[in-house]
């Protein structure tokens, strides 16, 4: 292993306050009415102006503007109208963050620094080439951001709620179904009486580090490292996440430097674990342990340490060795069926890569995530099915089919595209699915949650009469295969019945579509079955939420100067806010104003009536036409 992970990374320690409110410091000043013609206080119009600022992602020149329009209007000054007075008031929960400096040159970690450092350099201790600690445009840092000041905050923001006790009060109709992530035989494993997840106060969470670029025009990244709490609702979920962490720079983060620390820190919430004051003064520790990563496979390898998706050897799952096919690796099926990874095995590969100094079975070496507890070094990461079935296999057969006009299977002639796109067009889809339809040729600009849609509802009838229907019914195997481990609840013959369509899928995609098809998407669909099992649904473990959160991090970006201190001051601006609501005493009304200004229109979910979805609203209808009549007669002869 490299230098880094031999760096004595200082921890915040199992919790940093009994004060539940220690992210913000009190005023008093704050809390006098804006003059006396108006009961609303200086806080609540902070609150606001800051709300404001979050839901329109407003810059700091904007807020300060607005702060000084306030300050007008009252001819005197009501509220700090500074940018350095306003960030006072917020962002006494920034200081907590650390910046990490490691050498440009050699990847080797050269020190952390706290807020209000004065060295302006330091030479690397292995290559000894000067390290500028002062300019943070550079791109030789990263930032950590303590875990257990935000894991207790959040802890004491929901007690009281059902949201906390989710996964003791869900009702199961079926004790062998597969309905979330605890249902899976990894989750059951350590939820055992006597075990850790055993004991309600403690938790657990999925974690991820993928990258985003910052600007068009350059090679400059960030990668922030987030966890999601497992024990929430899945609709609350996505709505906590926690920033443990945030490289910036050029190229890929050195994983032994940044997950080496994140594990540090990681292990001392799970031995240690977080206190924090529930509602009735009580005072509760939580221990919480990183059981699952979701990641893509270009993340993946980079933090296990192993080859990459397109190398020899390249699954992290499997002996399966690759294939060179068309100068290319690529992962065919033959009769030879390849052992499956161990957590056992997989440490051996480690030892004998760093003893040898060789690539070996595809693993180049140790990886700090090897001591992180409770968390398995194969089966604690996922096949993604964001980015395996959706970006990956779909995607790369609908351009099959509408890119090379010399296959077989080809449909992309103006003709036949005007066909699917009038047919897809025409859908109108529940108000529960976010996006609409769009055409077949703004293919390359579709989301993710646009190729599930088109995956699972509308390739079928948009494509029949028009592909071949061989492929069509070849590609109707991974649409049923995919429904299966997407639903709410999952029956143990679904898992056995996707698992053996996924293998009959696979087995035909390279007999149709040839061996320079079977790709390393295409041949982790083989594995998805076993994800399913041990995690539960695939959307239980799926990078969606955390795409979503980069992008939402991404979004804080204003300036090109200082983009990981951005990214990270205003991410923790934004969760102090519900702490500075209680702590100033804000009015119902004024705290309702802002939640209705942070919320955005909920989608309507479709209405279910006695097993029977409605798509979109139900109403009354007070008579039936000539077709409903005919159908309920056929209904009711069946």
């Amino acid at each position: 292993m490299s230098s880094g992970t031999a760096v004595n990374v200082e921890s915040p320690g199992p919790g940093f306050s009994n004060d539940p409110l220690h992210m913000l410091g009190s005023n008093p000043d704050l809390n006098f009415n804006l003059c006396d013609f108006v009961s609303t206080t200086k806080a609540e119009a902070l609150l606001m102006v800051m709300t404001f600022a979050m839901r329109h992602s407003l810059t700091g020149v904007a807020v300060v503007d607005l702060l000084q329009i306030i300050n007008k209007l009252f001819e005197r000054e009501v509220v700090p109208d500074t940018k350095h007075l306003f960030s006072k008031v917020f962002s006494k929960s920034c200081e907590l963050t650390k910046f990490h400096f490691y050498c440009t040159f050699c990847q080797t970690y050269v020190g952390n620094y706290c807020k209000g450092f004065d060295e302006k350099e330091k030479k690397c201790p292995q290559c000894h080439s000067v390290c500028n600690l002062d300019n943070l445009d550079e791109g030789n840092f990263f930032i950590s951001v303590p875990l257990a000041p935000q894991i207790q905050c959040l802890l004491e923001k929901l007690d009281g709620t059902d949201v906390l006790s989710y996964r003791m009060s869900r009702k199961m109709t079926n004790r062998e179904s597969i309905c979330d992530i605890y249902d899976g035989e990894c989750y059951r494993q350590i939820s055992q009486p006597g075990k850790i997840l055993s004991k309600p106060e403690n938790f657990s969470y999925n974690f991820n580090c993928d990258g985003s670029s910052v600007f068009n025009s350059s090679s400059f990244s960030i990668w922030p490292i987030q966890i999601m709490i497992n024990e929430l609702p899945p609709s609350e979920r996505g709505k906590h996440l926690i920033l443990a962490g945030l490289w910036f720079g050029k190229g890929h983060p050195n994983m032994d430097i940044f997950l080496g620390h994140f594990v540090e820190e990681a292990k001392m919430l799970t031995e240690l674990g977080v206190k924090w004051r529930k509602k009735d003064k009580t005072i509760v520790t939580s221990k919480i342990v990183g059981i699952c990563c979701c990641v893509d496979s270009v993340a993946r390898p980079a933090m296990q340490n192993s080859t990459q998706y397109n190398g020899y050897f390249g699954c992290s799952w499997c002996y399966h060795p690759g294939m060179l096919v068309s100068g290319q690796v690529k992962y065919p099926v033959s009769e030879v069926e390849y052992a499956d990874r161990t957590d056992r095995g997989m440490l051996n590969d480690m030892k004998t890569a760093l003893r040898e100094r060789i690539i070996y079975n595809g693993v180049k070496g140790p990886s700090p995530l090897i001591n992180l507890p409770y968390f398995g070094i194969v089966w604690g990461f996922t096949p993604d099915y964001m980015h395996c079935v959706l970006l990956g296999v779909t995607r790369q057969l609908t351009e099959l089919w509408l890119q090379y006009a010399n296959e077989e299977c080809y449909i992309g002639s103006p003709s036949c595209l005007a066909v699917i796109d009038s047919r897809l067009l025409s859908i109108k889809p529940p108000q529960n699915m976010a996006r609409l339809p769009r055409s077949v040729k703004d293919r390359k600009y579709w989301k993710a949650s646009e190729w599930r849609n088109w995956l699972l509802f509308y390739s079928l009838p948009c494509l029949k009469g028009i592909l071949p229907e061989r492929y069509l019914k070849h590609f109707a195997l991974l649409v049923e295969a995919i429904y299966l481990p997407l639903q709410s609840q999952i029956l143990p013959q679904d898992v056995n019945n996707a698992d053996i369509l996924l293998l009959e899928f696979v087995v035909k995609l390279q007999s149709l579509c040839g061996e320079a098809n079977m790709t390393s998407n295409v041949h982790l669909l083989l594995h998805l079955a076993k994800s399913v099992k041990l995690w539960g649904p695939l959307w239980a473990h799926s990078a969606f939420v955390f795409e979503s959160g980069n992008g939402k991090l991404l979004q804080l970006v204003k300036g090109t100067k200082g983009v990981a201190k951005q990214v990270v001051n205003k991410f923790l601006l934004y969760k102090a806010i519900p702490l500075f609501k209680e702590i100033h005493n804000i009015k119902t009304s004024i705290a309702e104003f802002c939640t209705k200004l942070t919320d955005y229109p909920e989608l309507q979910a479709s209405d279910t009536s006695n097993g029977i979805t409605l798509l979109g609203p139900g109403y009354v209808q007070s008579s039936l036409g000539q077709e409903e009549q005919t159908l309920f007669r056929e209904a009711g002869k069946a």
